[in-house]
């Protein structure tokens, strides 16, 4: 009986022992290229603004696939989740990641009643004002009578995406002596009244099975959406993951990881230095980790 009792006692605790260990892991479980911690003889994260615009960038933009319109898509139908803030912690719905300003619906539009000058109605999801008086059993979608209402919901578009941000760990694998972009997470930037906010972060691990399975689908107007566009060489065309493993974008540092988690600008901000020199510390930074590679290569 006591051998028996004795026998519960450590399964028990074997469970307990078990379910801590689970806690810890010897690889960043948001990771792509999955390195393990002891392999990793410099790690450091860095944030990067993927400016879509530039010419650099505009493979990801093009009339057949543009990765911000692929991103809303994803987030619309729910097969991707949006997070609030790069800690990517709490999730957001996707009326708070595309709604950008929330108007407030008019009166439904009623056929019988008689409207008159600047009176408003609400018909199939937008806001109109009639623009005649005895405007009488004139459905809101005829133009000689109603004009739609400056007071609409304004929903993101893709061309409202000016820019990615990509956080990303750099690591130096000393197993295998090469240097690793690992992306985490991808921030969406949107462009609202010359204002650049973030309006939510997804995995990028997510991310990368939605486009690898899209550019598997027997559809070729599906696989057409996930391609970065070769503009001067189209038999170069690849998906966007193999664009992002390429590194075929241009980045500007915004952050490195540090204790106090300021960015460039506001570290040379809180010592009184002009914005043009934090710009040229972002390019500075991103010489020191070069020249960091090359002395990691000689070690």
């Amino acid at each position: 009986m006591k051998m028996r009792i004795i026998s519960v006692v450590l399964l028990c605790l074997g469970f307990i022992i078990n379910g801590y260990s689970q806690r810890d892991t010897i690889v960043n479980p948001n990771s792509v290229e999955k390195i393990p911690f002891y392999e990793q003889l410099y790690r450091f994260r860095v944030w990067r603004n993927v400016n879509l615009l530039e010419k650099q960038n505009a493979g990801f933009k093009s009339a057949k696939s543009d990765i911000g319109a692929f991103l809303i898509k994803a987030i619309k139908n729910g097969s991707l989740i949006a997070y609030d803030g790069d800690s990517v912690k709490a999730a957001k719905t996707p009326d708070e990641v595309l709604v950008l300003n929330s108007a407030v619906a008019s009166p439904a539009f009623d056929p019988k009643k008689n409207y008159v000058a600047s009176e408003e109605a609400s018909y199939q999801g937008q806001n109109y004002v009639s623009s005649r008086n005895d405007n009488l059993g004139h459905p809101p979608t005829d133009s000689q009578w109603w004009e739609l209402s400056g007071n609409q919901t304004e929903i993101l578009q893709p061309s409202q995406i000016k820019e990615l941000q990509i956080v990303e760990d750099v690591i130096f694998d000393k197993r295998r002596s090469r240097l690793y972009y690992d992306i985490l997470y991808v921030g969406i930037i949107v462009e609202k009244d010359g204002n650049y906010n973030p309006k939510g972060y997804v995995y990028y691990k997510d991310l990368v099975k939605l486009i690898e399975k899209a550019a598997h689908s027997k559809d070729l107007d599906e696989r057409d959406k996930v391609q970065w566009r070769n503009r001067y060489n189209p038999s170069e065309n690849k998906t966007f993951v193999d664009a992002f493993k390429l590194r075929l974008f241009h980045g500007v540092i915004e952050k490195v990881e540090n204790p106090d988690d300021r960015t460039i600008q506001q570290v040379y901000e809180m010592n009184g230095r002009t914005i043009g020199e934090s710009v040229f510390a972002r390019w500075e930074e991103e010489m020191k980790m070069m020249e960091k590679e090359h002395n990691l290569w000689e070690y």
